[in-house]
Order: structure tokens, then sequence, then C-alpha cells
């Protein structure tokens, strides 16, 4: 029997809250750092030179190992985001009762039964998923709209209960995302049990109140919480450099690209950060980076090829010129006049 493996396959059902921002002031200003890793829906790309994935194959896979889950699971997980549910829901079945502890596999049974209206078999499933992996939140959430549906308001309530406990700052994130940032710092004021992201939202909230000091005391908290938090020190970047304290907004952009060394925007902001510090060349590496990361950054290529003519290399600045032209022509001509001013004269 071949070996196969499961795939990540794209859930509409149960939406989940999230919300991102810009590279000034922003990322994933309401990352939980803290969310177990089994959720209800995820999503991914098939990495390049996949094979193509389809119903069919999915359902030649099964055919050809019929006793392996994991064939199972994929060809439930693709009619799930069909919205084939009642197939979804037979292939899971076979899942769960060949490993009973499949947490994904029964959250996905959870998941058909509720669209199919068979709201006691999803609480069922939910409630064995929320057994084995009880700190998922979102198993919660999803327990508690089963319950709701089945008109047992009692237990929804005890599942909302728990699910606001495991996720305190639900409320806020979407107070922020409404734009009503004075009720998002009220609502975080109140909370009980405040974690990391807590003060994240919270420093979020503050800095679009244009209140940077206290952004930065609400970051620092969090990373404090949780040293590991790689948005909170992006953001605590953000905050010093609004209160022109360069020293303190490197360092915490250094601790942000540390942590997540695929962060295009944390590498420009930091490259932003060196070059009010006139370090030029950790700038110019730091922008490199960001270039490299996000080829398609026009402001880091810019700011990378200003620095590269400061230096005295104009062939640097000319391919920057070059790759700016297929990216922002509007950009790749002030630096083509630029580089012409800098060229000496014969």
């Amino acid at each position: 029997m071949k070996l196969m493996k499961r795939l990540l396959l794209s859930l509409a059902v149960f939406a989940l809250l999230s919300f991102a921002s810009c590279k000034s002031e922003s990322k994933s200003e309401t990352a939980n750092p803290t969310q177990p890793a089994a959720t209800l829906g995820t999503e991914a790309t098939p990495p390049p030179g996949s094979v193509e994935i389809s119903e069919a194959t999915l359902q030649k896979d099964a055919q050809q190992n019929p006793d392996d889950p994991t064939a199972h699971f994929n060809l439930g997980g693709m009619y799930l985001a069909e919205g084939k549910y009642a197939e979804a829901a037979e292939e899971f079945k076979f899942v769960t009762a060949k490993n009973p502890k499949d947490v994904d596999a029964l959250a996905r049974l959870g998941i058909a039964d509720a669209a199919l209206n068979k709201f006691d078999e999803a609480i069922d499933a939910f409630k064995r998923a929320a057994v084995l992996s009880p700190q998922n939140a979102d198993l919660h959430k999803a327990l508690a709209d089963a319950y709701e549906k089945a008109g047992r308001q009692t237990e929804a309530a005890r599942e909302r209960a728990e699910f606001e406990r495991l996720q305190p700052n639900e409320h806020a994130k979407e107070l922020y995302k409404q734009g009503k940032y004075e009720e998002t710092v009220v609502e975080l004021q109140k909370l009980s049990n405040k974690n990391a992201e807590t003060y994240l939202v919270q420093g979020n909230a503050l800095l679009k109140l244009n209140q940077p000091k206290e952004a930065a005391d609400a970051f620092r908290q969090a990373v404090r919480m949780n040293p590991q938090y790689a948005d909170a020190y992006f953001q605590l970047g953000n905050a010093c450099d609004r209160l022109n304290q360069q020293e303190d907004a490197a360092k915490a952009f250094q601790e942000a690209v540390r942590l997540n060394p695929q962060d295009a925007d944390a590498f420009f902001n930091l490259g932003n950060t060196y070059g009010k510090l006139g370090r030029d060349s950790e700038a110019a590496d730091a922008y490199a980076q960001a270039v490299r990361l996000n080829p398609q950054d026009a402001d880091a290529r810019f700011r990378l090829a200003l620095l590269r003519l400061k230096g005295g290399d104009v062939r640097a600045a000319s391919e920057q010129y070059e790759a700016l032209k297929g990216i922002n022509p509007q950009t790749a001509e002030k630096l083509r006049q630029i580089i012409g001013q800098s060229a000496p004269s014969k």
C-alpha cells in the first residue's frame, strides 16, 4: 500500500474570525499565539509540481486503498469543500471508526452532520473531538452552535462561555475590525483572563488612537507574556518609531526578523530604522532581505538602490531600476532620474 499524506483543503463552513493589515502599522494584528494547531478548516496552496487534486483522483486513491484512513480523509475533505455533506460524513465516519482519537476527522464529521441538520450527530462528533483537544476554542464554538441549533440553550451557553474563556479577545477583535478603537481598549481592559494577544490587540487600537507610548507599553507586556511573539515585536518597533526611539525600534524589529525570518515587512521596517540611525550598510542588508523575500516590493527596491548609489555602486542601483520597470514604472522613472543626476559628467 502506498503512503499518502493528508491534504489541507479549504473549508467554508464555520468560518473563523481573523484579520490583518499593512507593513507600516499592522501585520497579523490579532494573530493568536497560543491556539492549538487543530482547527475546523485550513487552507493551503499545493506546492509547485504537485499532482493536480480532484474528486476523481481522490476517489481513485480511496478505491485503490480501501483500508487507508488517509485516503478516505482526503476524499472526505474534498466532498466537504464541494458541499457534498452526506458523502463527506460517510468518509469521516470511516476514518473515525478506524481511529476514534482522530480530532481532525471528528471535527469535520461534525461539520458535515451540522450542514445536514443532523445536530445530535454533530454534537456527538464535536464533543468527542473537544474531549481529545479541550484547549481548541474552535471546537467549543462549533459545539455551542450545534447545541443552539438543536434548541439546547443551556449547553450552548456553557460551550460559548468555554470558547470565550479560551479566546477572550474575540469581541474586542470584532470591535477593532469595525474601527471602534476606543471601545476595543475598554473591552480589553475589562478582561480578567488577559493573554499576550490581549495586549497585542490593545496596542494596535492605541496606535490607531495615536497613543504610541501606551501602545508600546502594551506591546512590551505582550512580549513579556510570550517572548516568541514576532508580531508583537513588529508592532513594538512601529510604536517606538512613532516615538522617535530608533534604537529601541531597531531592537524590536531585530527580534521580529529573528523570530520570523520570512517576514519581508519586518526587514523593510528594520531597514528604515537603520537608515534613520545612519547605519547605511545594515539598512542596505535589511532592504536586500526584504527584496529577496518579496521581489515585488517597489519601496524596498527603491530604497536599496538609493543606498547602493550613495555607496557609489551605480551598477547595483541600475539593477534595481531594471527590476522596477516591470513592477512600478513611476518609481523606476524616479530612480532613473536620480541615477542620471548622480552620474559623473564627462
